[in-house]
């Protein structure tokens, strides 16, 4: 499980929908919550004065959410205004500081939602972060509970997007500390782009096409195989399973509906130029297509 929790807000209730899921994890397994904002830069238009009321109102704001964080049942819990020319370099610095193993943050989704923490933000982090991100996607703000946060999130039925690489494989360590092992399940997926389309060389429904498609899946359901036998021995629920679609990504987010997935895990490039098709373009839109939560993750790629 994930030791230490940074969760990025921006005092606004969409973003503090980061908040449930960051404290239902920190109470499993006794994490250290960090609760993170980043304060205008000086050369924002704002006045001195401006900026030394910002930092006021937003310090209170730090220890009101704290306060309710430590009502929720997180009893390690601390706050950071942090400074920089970006935010995301200051989130991720104050992430490496604290050795935080999980950032959790809101992300617009498909929504038009005009903050910038719950959009370019977010989609910077992913291409930065050295550590997993569990992005969650803001939903509208109901009037009688507000951002009440719940402490019940669990993540029990995980798909995990394998493209068969070394590289994505390495998303099953962050998705066995974000569920556990008690009581989950893992489907680990292998969803691959159908060949039929023009200029393939293939004839939709023809004996050709069709052999060489249940070998594509064999191959894949194979590799998935060896990947369910390694976690065996420690006794994780495992399933897996291959299909075709006509887009990856959203092969993927039908899977997640389909399997009731509570999170998606993938792997992207972060800053690497990996040109592997899971591990870049494919990551991008099932964040962005998901209604659920993703766990990103970035793998460690061998220097050429």
């Amino acid at each position: 499980m994930f030791e230490h929790i940074m969760v990025s807000l921006d005092g606004t209730p969409l973003a503090e929908q980061a908040l449930s899921p960051a404290v239902s994890l920190a109470r499993a397994s006794g994490a250290h919550l960090h609760l993170a904002t980043v304060l205008a830069p000086a050369h924002a238009g704002l006045s001195e004065l401006s900026l030394e009321l910002s930092a006021d109102r937003e310090e209170d704001y730090l220890e009101q959410v704290a306060a309710r964080v430590r009502d929720a049942g997180v009893s390690t819990v601390s706050t950071a205004q942090l400074k920089g020319e970006s935010v995301v370099d200051a989130l991720e610095a104050h992430r490496a500081e604290v050795k935080a193993g999980l950032t959790v943050m809101c992300t617009h989704g498909r929504g038009a939602v005009q903050r910038a923490w719950l959009g370019s933000v977010a989609d910077r982090l992913v291409r930065a972060s050295e550590a997993p991100l569990l992005l969650v996607r803001a939903a509208p703000i109901d009037e009688a509970t507000g951002s009440e946060i719940r402490t019940d999130v669990s993540f029990k039925r995980v798909l995990v997007a394998l493209d068969g690489s070394h590289l994505s494989r390495q998303s099953l360590g962050p998705a066995t500390k974000l569920a556990g092992k008690e009581d989950a399940v893992y489907v680990l997926a292998r969803v691959m782009e159908s060949p039929v389309g023009v200029g393939a060389g293939l004839i939709p429904g023809s004996e050709g096409t069709d052999a060489r498609l249940q070998k594509a899946r064999a191959l894949a359901e194979a590799k998935l195989s060896l990947e369910v036998q390694s976690f065996a021995p420690d006794g994780y629920n495992v399933e897996s399973v291959a299909e075709f679609a006509s887009s990856a990504a959203e092969g993927i987010l039908e899977l997640a509906k389909s399997r009731d997935a509570d999170v998606i895990v993938i792997a992207t490039h972060g800053r690497k130029g990996v040109s592997r098709m899971m591990l870049g373009s494919v990551a991008d839109k099932v964040v962005r297509g998901a209604d659920r939560p993703v766990l990103v993750v970035r793998p460690n790629v061998p220097s050429a």
